[in-house]
């Protein structure tokens, strides 16, 4: 019995990273410090003994995983792939009583290497982090954007701020919500913003900055409170489409003209469960598409919304759920599209389970699943979007899993529910990619890179990737201007005009108290792509309209 209960209690210091030494001398514990965890593959890491107690010298043994064991009191050693790794320290004092210490050290896939030439054309500045609104483009080149200090910005195609003007006064500086804008043919700009769960609003700006119409109108009482997240109002002829999330939340449709409150989409006592977090699209036949934030995907006739003031419900909605926490992971704020497959019309987007990332088609009249494209390496994604190419595959952005090289983009056929290509980084990709008229797919990452590659056969073609803190702060013309960037944070969707001209905004990743509008020119974009959905919610003016 005595020999079990000393076993037991050897086991546990060992386990502890611990034992005791000779009588007199102090217990030994084994400890060690790592000069970059994560770090990347190719870099040399140095692991220094901090072993302390016991009788000194210390002997020290190091096993790396199972490809690598060293000796010394500190040792190095350069990772050539990525992944997770057990580093043990194993120490023998001068006594000969040992003790051991274990960490796991997660290696990142070495960087990509900047890639080809762009030329940085201007930088707009906004007081306020950009955190997914992506700019808008008007009929005369003008650039519409907005950001956390609540302000809708319009910038001239060379750079000059033309105007800046409140979307609305927060009640809480500190927890507002914002959304993307749509610009119309005559130039009203439509654009969403709050307070979480107080004071959404959406507001009409003419184009020089006056204000149009204010909506408030979410409910017919007067207790529920509404927050405007990044949902795209989608342009129809008569009217605009709207939604928020909040307490209870609403889909409305509202007179371009007039701001006038024309129909409300309600489900039982409220509104469709969660509201809109994403969409309002609108396809060929008239139906409405938007995800509901933890509550799934719905579809609604644009017609019924337009004529049911007192209300209308829902015509479908898949991937609901009664309890939100079943869907936590299913909150995408990247942009969904309309694509025919088949000779049916659709809706497509991405949502993510404990499985991966699925992208999902989804007949657009009945809700029906047409094609799912899972892809099964992938990490939970928030912010996720897709696009369509111009011939008919669907890109779609990732997340990418610690020390693996598995974020980046993904193309699918959604006719053979099959993912034909990838591009991979060790990357969070963010919002939804762009396609240019020469077929090559730009998009961003949240680490501030840029990118643009083209499929060659099942992966892509680097074509460019060029960091935008490192663009910005190096060209004489900013260096002063932006002299505190220390690095980008990118969550926004690359927007192509049809000069060829690309629009994205950063936010400074160190205080995140500031952003800008970067203008960039790519010497093949000369336009965007000729296809049913090249970019976020359609097009440079956000219509969120399938042509």
């Amino acid at each position: 019995m005595k020999k079990i209960l000393f076993s037991i209690i050897a086991t546990a210091a060992l386990f502890c990273g611990c034992t005791k030494s000779g009588e007199g001398s102090s217990v030994i514990t084994a400890d060690f410090t790592i000069s970059q965890n994560p770090c990347s593959a190719g870099e040399t890491i140095t692991f220094t003994n901090k072993t302390t107690g016991g009788k000194q010298p210390y002997t020290c043994e190091w096993t790396i995983g199972d490809v690598a064991t060293l000796t010394g009191n500190t040792a190095t050693y350069v990772f050539e792939t990525n992944g997770t790794f057990v580093v043990t320290l194993s120490v023998t004092d001068a006594d000969g009583n040992k003790a051991e210490r274990r960490k796991n050290l997660v290696v990142n896939p070495a960087a990509v290497q900047d890639e080809g030439d762009v030329t940085l054309n201007w930088v707009g500045r906004m007081e306020g982090y950009n955190s997914g609104t992506v700019p808008a483009i008007d009929n005369e080149g003008n650039i519409y954007t907005s950001c956390r200090d609540n302000n809708l910005y319009k910038f001239s195609a060379t750079g000059e701020l033309l105007w800046k003007k409140p979307i609305f006064t927060p009640t809480d500086p500190t927890s507002t919500m914002w959304g993307n804008m749509s610009i119309d043919t005559d130039g009203t700009v439509f654009v969403g913003g709050g307070t979480v769960g107080t004071d959404g609003v959406y507001v009409a700006f003419n184009p020089d900055g006056t204000e149009k119409w204010r909506f408030k109108d979410f409910f017919t009482t007067g207790d529920l409170k509404p927050t405007v997240w990044s949902v795209v109002p989608g342009i129809g002829d008569v009217n605009i489409y709207v939604g928020n999330t909040g307490t209870t939340g609403s889909i409305l449709a509202i007179d371009k003209a007039t701001g006038a409150r024309k129909g409300y989409c309600r489900h039982g006592n409220g509104g469709p469960a969660g509201g809109a977090r994403n969409g309002i699209t609108i396809s060929k036949e008239g139906m409405l598409h938007w995800y509901g934030g933890v509550y799934g995907l719905f579809g609604l006739s644009q017609s019924g919304l337009d004529n049911g003031t007192d209300g209308v419900d829902y015509a479908w909605s898949i991937y609901s759920s009664s309890t939100a926490s079943d869907f936590a992971k299913q909150t995408p704020y990247g942009g969904l599209a309309c694509i025919n497959v088949n000779g049916t019309n659709c809706v497509c987007g991405l949502i993510t389970d404990q499985l991966g990332t699925k992208v999902y088609v989804i007949n657009s009249l009945t809700g029906e699943e047409v094609s799912i494209i899972r892809i099964e390496d992938t990490e939970p994604h928030d912010q996720g979007g897709v696009a369509v190419t111009e011939d008919g595959l669907i890109v779609g952005t990732l997340n990418y899993t610690l020390g693996q090289t598995n974020g980046g983009i993904a193309i699918c056929d959604p006719k053979t529910s099959q993912v034909v290509a990838r591009y991979s980084v060790q990357e969070k990709v963010s919002g939804s990619p762009a396609i240019d008229n020469a077929g090559n797919i730009h998009f961003a990452s949240e680490s501030g890179n840029y990118y643009i590659v083209k499929r060659n056969g099942d992966t892509c073609d680097l074509l460019l990737k060029r960091n935008i803190a490192e663009l910005v702060t190096e060209d004489s013309r900013y260096a002063d201007s932006f002299s505190e960037l220390y690095a980008a944070k990118i969550w926004c969707s690359p927007v192509i005009g049809d000069d060829g001209k690309i629009y994205i905004c950063f936010t400074d990743d160190d205080t995140r108290t500031f952003g800008g509008l970067v203008s960039l020119s790519y010497k093949d974009c000369t336009g965007p792509a000729n296809s049913e959905w090249p970019m976020f919610a359609h097009d440079r003016r956000h219509t969120n309209r399938q042509q």
